[in-house]
């Protein structure tokens, strides 16, 4: 496949032997990065494609893919998935800031943090230790570790996140995050954004359908509870990501304030 590197005759090709064939050929201490290690990793939004390599400084080699060579990088940044050297799932996000668009990252992110294969702390530590080297990107994931804390949660799908993003660009105030209802102690629902101060719930049903008579009962009278105890709800699909406007203007019309100029 490459100097020194061979396949058994006979076997199939695939992109995860294309990788490590790669890896084995720049030799000692190259690992897949970026883009690369993301669809190693399962990150929302990317898949293989790219093979893109960390490789120590000095090394040259005229061998096929995409090579990144940081002044620095700590074993802590290392690790194996599927068999192949790549960069831990923290690492491959803050790698991934400096060479995609901040609406991908952030979906990564969200995606990363709710499977919890990397934790907010994390995050912030290898930030703090990789920014001193100047990390491409570092301004964006920065804004996007920090707005992701324990207080506000974690959207819990890529629909979630896109979501949660058309309403921060109009200007809503932050959402509370899988918001949990409760009457005297006893829970009623929880909800995936919601404006207590409102009592408005938002509920982003993305492709998730309800079918049969029992879920079907069953929402009707989870949505019952909530208009009982003075919640208004708001149900959001992908269908309103083509127009957000609409659904800011419902959100509005319920109480919510964007703080945009008007007319």
């Amino acid at each position: 496949m490459h100097p020194g590197v061979f396949r058994v005759a006979g076997a199939s090709s695939s992109w995860h032997q294309s990788v490590i064939a790669l890896c084995f050929a720049w030799g000692t201490d190259a690992l897949a990065s970026h883009r690369c290690a993301a669809a190693l990793w399962r990150f929302a939004g990317f898949v293989p494609g790219i093979i893109e390599l960390i490789v120590p400084r000095k090394r040259q080699r005229a061998l096929p893919g995409v090579v990144h060579r940081p002044r620095v990088l700590s074993q802590v940044d290392v690790t194996i998935v599927d068999a192949i050297p790549v960069t831990t799932a923290a690492r491959t996000l803050l790698d991934l800031a400096g060479v995609c668009s901040p609406a991908l990252v952030e979906e990564a992110l969200d995606d990363a943090l709710r499977r919890r294969i990397v934790s907010v702390s994390r995050l912030k530590w290898r930030l703090l230790e990789t920014a001193r080297m100047g990390t491409p990107g570092a301004v964006t994931i920065k804004a996007l570790i920090d707005a992701r804390s324990a207080e506000t949660g974690v959207p819990q799908s890529v629909f979630e996140t896109k979501l949660l993003r058309a309403m921060k660009s109009a200007g809503l105030p932050q959402p509370v995050l899988q918001h949990e209802i409760r009457e005297r102690g006893r829970l009623i629902a929880v909800v995936d954004f919601a404006f207590p101060d409102a009592r408005l719930a938002i509920e982003a049903e993305g492709y998730r359908w309800h079918s049969g008579r029992r879920r079907f009962e069953h929402d009707l009278a989870r949505r019952n509870a909530l208009t009982a105890l003075g919640w208004r709800v708001i149900h959001a699909t992908w269908r309103d990501l083509n127009d957000p406007c609409a659904l800011i203007r419902t959100v509005e019309a319920a109480g919510v304030s964007s703080g945009r100029r008007r007319r």
